[in-house]
This record gives C-alpha cells, structure tokens and sequence, in this order.
C-alpha cells in the first residue's frame, strides 16, 4: 500500500510540473517546475543549493522529432542557494499546442561540483479551451466545440486516409500526429505564431511537430482540410534525408495530399471540370513549372493536374514504384535525375506519357541545355538549436472550393484558405 501511495504522489507531481528533488552529490536540486502559460510563455523553474557558492547554470531543452538541442542561459544569482528562472517567449519563439520535449539543467558550483538532472518531459498545452479527444496509438483528435459524433466522423476520416496513404506510398506512420480543430476562428487565430498570421488562414501544418490547426466552421471543409494536412505531415515525416527535411516538387507534394483527400482515384467535381476544360482548350500547364510555386491565377488547375498526374503514377508504374520514388528523393538529387532512376523518364518525359493518358494534345518541349539544372528548393541545414517552424507568407486569394487554392507549401509550415459559407479559399506560401 505505501508503494501505491509514494506513485500516486510521484503521479500528481509530474502532472503539475513539479519534478521530485534530486540529490546525487554536493549540489542539491530542491525545486524542478515547469509551468505552461500557452500562448504567452513557457516558465521553467530551479531551485539548487551547495556547499559552495553555484556559478554557472544551464538550461537546455530539445524538441520532440528534432535531433537537435538548445542550450538557454536562465536568470539566477550567484550563492549557494540559487533561484533559476528560464522563460520560453512564445510570440517570439513559436510553439504550436501540442508540441512535446524535454529539459534538463546543468548546474556547476566554484568548488568544480556539476550536477545534471535528469530529463523531463513538457508539452505546450492550449488549457483555454475544453478539449474533447479521440485517439488511438497514431492520430490524435481535439475538438473544441461539438458532440461526440461530429468527432468521431473527422476521427474515423483521418484514420481511413492515413490507411491509404500508407498502403499506397509505403510510408508508415512512426509518431503520433494531433489534429486540434477550432470552431471560432478567433480561438484559432490566437493559437498561432503572431509574426504569421494574416487573416487568411484555415488550418496550418507543422510536419516537423506532428501537429495540425484547423479553424472548421464547415463540416465538410473539415474533413477535407484533415485528410489533406495528415498526408502532408505523413509523408514529411519520412521524406527526410542527412540533412534534415528534404523539398520534394510542389505537383507531388500537393498531388499525394489531393489524391488522399477521399476516396483514391476521385477527383472533386470542380477540380474535374477544370481539368477537362484545360484539357479540351490545350491550356494544360507544364508539369516543370508545377515544380516550385503555383501560379496564382492557375490555382485550381494547378492542384488538378498534380492530382491526375500523381493518380497516372500510380496507375502506370505502380505503388511500388511511387514508394520507391519517395524514398529516392531523401538522397537529395536533382528531380530529373530521381525520376530517370525511378520511372525510367525526367519530368518532360513523364509529362509525354501523362498527357497521352488522359487524351491531352503533346506538348512541344523545348530541347533544354544539360547545363541547366532542375530547379530545386533549397532546405535548412541542421544545427544545434531547435528548429523553430517556418513563417507562412500567403501570396494571393482565389475563389475554389475546400484546398483546391494554395495550400501551404512542401515544407513545415502549411497554411490554408480562408472560407465562407458558399465561398472556399484557400492560401499558398512562396517556397522558393
């Protein structure tokens, strides 16, 4: 029965933030708190004392997923009994909710004493909200407002397309993905990263956390919205290479996340006509220029023909082979090049065969110089501080229906439309 009692209480510490003291040596940890004021800030709190005056303390923290780590200097007073103090400013160093890390502190008094805690775990929590929750050991729901059906359908919607992602790419599903549905959509706009917001967002996707904002006034925007910023955040999950997230060419990127939207192999209605029409006019646009940023005013068709051309990949060469080519990509080489291995063609190539399929006229395509590369995005390189999500900058509004206009881009941060009760819009950052 103590046993019972002492894991109760250690229960009831951890679950506030308070960490049990810790006495190894010379130096003693008599307080270890940590405190989440989402989206304000995140204050961690030591208490330490020594036999000799403690000089030097260092916070650190790591994010989950990332293998890098950040060393913070807290406020303390030198002396033998120390109160140190390190707050994590939000607005200025974005986390979303639903993030989770650990931190640990390396303290040094002038006798040479050193002592460092052990990790603990932390997770950025918004508690202004009363959450109702799904979940199983892959994808977490929260939703705000709504009974429990209204859940239950985005929940079992999410699941089924993660089983499609994963039976058609190959990816499997490592870590656990959250999904935090706003019905207000001021509630929404105070969870995200202040330096971003514009007005125009409906959900954004943080990939490299796991964890996607939705504002979802309209049911169906919801379930669409959720099934395409899980397959983001599966598929950046694994496409990562040595070096960190690896850019992949915006017509695949956003064509995997349209494809699993629903159903396999359908395509909405309005993405459909557009398509057709383009087709019938001979307005298709090249496929190469579908590599970086969509063009504005070619939106809509933009995503469709991303949609067919990912939906000809898997019909032509296979699922095997889009799996193949997903994971060739993380070695960083030029599009051509991973397509030539792959699929045995380059883009120009691949867009012949394409437009074949689906009864388009061919396309004259310009000899190109060997000297000239395929455009590729440029990545991050890793470092030894945590990567902070990047900053959305949407360019341009265009009427569409739910994600069919500018989706956030390829990597990390992914901001989508705004949307009225008959009027779907959607954004897209430059990511070049």
């Amino acid at each position: 029965m103590k046993r019972v009692l002492i894991l109760l209480a250690l229960c009831s510490a951890l679950a506030i933030g308070v960490v049990p003291t810790h006495a190894d040596g010379p130096i003693t940890v008599t307080l270890n708190k940590f405190t989440n004021n989402f989206p304000q800030n995140l204050v961690f709190e030591l208490q330490a004392q020594s036999s000799a005056k403690i000089t030097r303390v260092d916070f650190f923290a790591e994010i989950n997923w990332t293998s890098a780590s950040s060393t913070y200097a807290p406020v303390f007073t030198p002396d033998t009994k120390i109160d140190a103090r390190y707050e994590w400013r939000l607005p200025m160093n974005y986390l979303p909710p639903g993030t989770t890390g650990q931190y640990w502190w390396n303290i040094q008094d002038d006798a040479g004493n050193t002592l460092q805690t052990p990790k603990q775990p932390f997770r950025v929590e918004d508690t202004q909200r009363r959450w109702q929750k799904l979940a199983n050991d892959k994808l977490a729901l929260f939703w705000d407002t709504g009974d429990s059906d209204s859940g239950k359908a985005v929940f079992d919607h999410g699941v089924q397309a993660m089983s499609f992602v994963e039976n058609d790419t190959g990816v499997t599903v490592d870590h656990l993905v959250q999904i935090f549905i706003y019905a207000d959509y001021d509630d929404f706009k105070q969870a995200l990263d202040p330096r971003s917001v514009t007005g125009w967002e409906g959900g954004v996707t943080f990939a490299e956390y796991g964890v996607v904002l939705i504002w979802a006034e309209d049911p169906d925007y919801t379930l669409v919205a959720t099934a395409h910023e899980l397959t983001h955040v599966i598929i950046h999950q694994k496409i990562r290479g040595p070096l960190g997230e690896v850019p992949m060419p915006t017509w695949l990127d956003e064509g995997l996340a349209m494809y699993f939207e629903d159903t396999p192999g359908t395509l909405e209605p309005t993405h459909r006509a557009a398509l057709q029409q383009a087709i019938r006019n001979d307005t298709l646009i090249p496929i190469r220029s579908l590599t970086g940023s969509f063009p504005t005013a070619q939106v809509t068709l933009s995503y469709a023909e991303s949609w067919s051309v990912v939906d000809f990949i898997l019909r032509h060469y296979g699922k095997g082979k889009l799996a193949q080519l997903l994971q060739e990509l993380t070695k960083g080489d030029a599009y051509d090049d991973t397509l030539q291995r792959v699929l045995g063609v380059d883009v120009d190539g691949l867009e012949v065969e394409w437009r074949q399929d689906i009864g388009a006229k061919p396309r004259v395509i310009p000899t190109r110089s060997a000297a000239t590369a395929t455009p590729f995005p440029t990545f991050s390189l890793a470092s030894d501080a945590t990567p902070a999500p990047r900053t959305a900058t949407p360019t341009s509004r265009a009427p569409g229906n739910p994600l069919s206009q500018l989706c956030g881009g390829a990597f990390g941060l992914i901001a989508v439309g705004i949307f009225g009760p008959a009027l779907y819009r959607r954004m897209r950052r430059a990511v070049q």
